[in-house]
């Protein structure tokens, strides 16, 4: 009677495994939703609950209205359930009901929607609904609780209760019910009045794998061809955009889309795509490295490789070790059939020792020349039904017998380089003693470089020979004679500081200091009038120790560098004293002489050289990006200012170089000053 009195009480019914699979009495039933012109789809979409606990009759006729209470809500919610045939609201739907009205008015509109006076309460299969959780905190709950003890007592101000719905239960969370099934209920009932519950449309089982599949198409018809990054880019972007389609519908809509695999699904597949890709390139790389093409390149590069060592070991010091390199070198040019090469470097060995192992016999075999003694020794380099070259080298295309080349006669032969051989020959105009070098251009480029090569080498030997500076030998003349360039230039009698670049040999350190200063002097010149040297190194500054003259040559062919490599092979140029930008190919700059300077210097006082590998690429590598270690701690009686200058002269950016070569010259002669006591 006292429930009947009140009027405004919600009852709960529950699931259980042991309750009455009968059909609700005549007083629980009357609390079932309105089925008034739903068809049987309607009513069969809603889920069968057949055993429950439901109030005794008279408590179900006492009461507004009977609510089914699930155990567990917190991921999908029924609003309503079939008991036996008869459809019964949630208990959140029930008390939303008995605001309005009663569960009579609740009314089945279709599988998927039910109506509610003027309220369209749309769900998805099964008329389940997703609740919306609020999150508060411990000071500031979402919602008030107040214990039953108070209000029993009555110590509970009247007011709190005043106007508002209110949940009977336990608030306190047991096993594994989540929230609780109270604040699992009350969660429930706020997103109904509030119509913040979420969706999951039947339309999502068809639209989420589509997606994946749009996913996919995209992924294997775009991806594929697309460079790494840009496959990266793709993905992030797929990914953003599925996520932002997730994010409005939920917000917008209150439809949850579960994209969230859809967006790592993405993710994994751009990887999968990539590392597919990537596996097929290495298969197909695999398959094309044997072509012949391929082969043939393979050959070229490491013909470059070899090359490049080559001019290296001949900037260092000729030893034992240095011979047998330079022999493995001629041998694996002679097995790759790279003859012209292979007697190159045979040819220098010989110069330099024409004892050394079976170097003689290798060369008669390659040139056809009967001039080269034989050695018992015998590693061919090359096979010997090969047929001798018909090219006579530079260097015995002029006999030591008084020959004329162009107006001056050859005394006697001086040196010989890679390329190039000097001469002290006779101005036989004006009786004056020079020193000739000669460059068979038409032996070292190509046909369609020699025209070029000819034409720089005279118009570089033009500018150098403008130049006049008591540092720089002196140029007198330029000419062609027997297809042999030559330079005709002051003759200098002294050696190459590269005597002193070795560590038993070297100069005392203010003596250094003062030739190097002199050096940059003269580039300092060299560079107002428009000429960059570019290979600056000890083997082209000439000291004469008895009268302190020191000299830089080899301005007239510098500029034959740019070619970077003859048709035999030479590099023109010498790797361990290039500059980074000269290793690159950029522009060169008088800074690049400094650098060149710097290692120059660096290599008098300590006798090694700033950057040494065993290959040229780390080689390269170093030069381009590493730093050298300080001067100081290879030779301690250097004075400290030393490192600053060998720092500056080798900086990497050449800005950050001297300015010039008079301001590396004045920063020389500084620190001899401020240090003079070192030596």
């Amino acid at each position: 009677r006292k429930l009947k009195r009140v009027g405004n009480v919600v009852l709960s019914a529950h699931p259980s495994e042991f309750g009455s699979r009968e059909s609700l009495s005549d007083a629980c039933a009357k609390h079932q939703v309105n089925l008034q012109g739903a068809d049987n789809n309607a009513a069969g979409n809603a889920p069968e609950q057949n055993a429950v606990w439901l109030p005794p009759a008279a408590v179900c006729a006492a009461s507004q209205s009977v609510g089914f209470s699930q155990r567990s809500a917190a991921r999908g919610m029924n609003l309503l359930i079939n008991v036996n045939g008869t459809l019964l609201p949630s208990l959140p739907l029930a008390i939303l009901a008995a605001t309005e009205g009663s569960n009579r008015d609740i009314v089945v509109a279709s599988d998927r929607a039910l109506a509610l006076g003027e309220r369209a309460l749309y769900t998805g299969n099964g008329y389940e609904v997703l609740p919306r959780n609020y999150y508060g905190r411990d000071d500031n709950p979402v919602f008030s609780t107040v214990s039953t003890t108070a209000v029993l007592e009555g110590s509970l101000d009247k007011g709190v209760l005043q106007d508002r719905i209110v949940l009977i239960g336990k608030t306190a969370v047991t096993g594994d019910n989540g929230d609780g099934e109270l604040l699992q209920t009350a969660t429930a009932l706020s997103n109904l009045l509030e119509g913040e519950y979420l969706l999951r449309p039947q339309w999502l089982n068809w639209l989420e794998p589509g997606m994946m599949a749009a996913i996919l198409v995209v992924v294997l018809a775009w991806l594929p061809g697309m460079p790494a990054v840009g496959a990266v880019l793709v993905g992030l972007m797929l990914a953003t955009i599925v996520l932002s389609i997730q994010a409005w519908m939920l917000v917008a809509e209150h439809i949850w889309i579960q994209l969230g695999t859809a967006a790592l699904f993405a993710a994994i597949a751009v990887w999968l795509a990539s590392a597919l890709r990537a596996r097929v390139k290495s298969v197909e790389a695999t398959h094309d490295d044997n072509t012949p093409a391929d082969n043939a390149a393979r050959a070229r590069n490491r013909a470059e490789e070899l090359d490049l060592e080559f001019s290296v070991l001949r900037q260092t010091a000729f030893t034992d070790d240095t011979k047998e390199k330079m022999y493995q070198i001629a041998f694996e040019h002679g097995r790759a059939e790279e003859f012209a090469r292979a007697e190159r470097v045979l040819r220098y060995i010989f110069q330099q020792d024409p004892d050394y192992k079976d170097v003689a016999k290798l060369l008669k075999q390659l040139s056809g020349q009967d001039n080269y003694e034989s050695s018992p020794q015998a590693v061919s380099a090359a096979p010997e039904t090969k047929a001798p070259t018909e090219k006579t080298p530079a260097s015995d295309s002029i006999k030591n017998d008084k020959q004329m080349l162009g107006r001056y006669t050859i005394e006697k032969k001086l040196g010989q380089g890679a390329m190039a051989t000097v001469y002290l020959g006779t101005d036989s105009k004006i009786g004056r003693k020079v020193a000739i070098k000669t460059v068979a251009l038409a032996e070292e480029f190509d046909d369609a470089k020699l025209e070029e090569a000819r034409l720089q080498f005279l118009r570089e030997a033009e500018s150098a020979g403008r130049l006049n500076h008591p540092n720089i030998i002196a140029i007198y003349d330029v000419g062609e004679d027997q297809d042999v360039s030559y330079l005709a230039m002051e003759y200098f009698d002294g050696v190459s500081l590269l005597q002193h670049a070795q560590r038993d040999d070297l100069l005392p350190t203010s003596w250094v200091m003062e030739l190097i200063a002199r050096a940059a002097d003269a580039l300092d010149y060299a560079h107002a009038q428009g000429v960059v040297h570019r290979d600056i190194k000890p083997a082209n500054i000439m000291y004469h120790a008895a009268s302190d003259d020191v000299k830089l040559t080899d301005f007239g062919i510098a500029r034959l560098t740019d070619t970077s490599r003859t048709k035999t092979g030479i590099i023109l140029g010498t790797p361990s004293f290039m500059s980074p930008e000269q290793l690159t190919g950029s522009a060169v700059t008088g800074q690049s002489d400094l650098y060149s300077l710097g290692v120059t210097m660096y290599q008098l006082l300590t006798g090694v050289a700033p950057f040494r590998a065993d290959t040229i690429p780390k080689l390269m590598d170093k030069i381009m990006n590493a730093k050298p270690r300080r001067v100081s701690e290879i030779r301690d009686n250097l004075p400290p200012c030393v490192d600053s200058i060998i720092e500056t002269a080798l900086a990497k950016d050449p800005d950050n170089r001297y300015s010039s070569g008079r301001a590396m010259a004045m920063a020389l002669r500084d620190c001899a000053k401020e240090f003079g006591g070192y030596s």
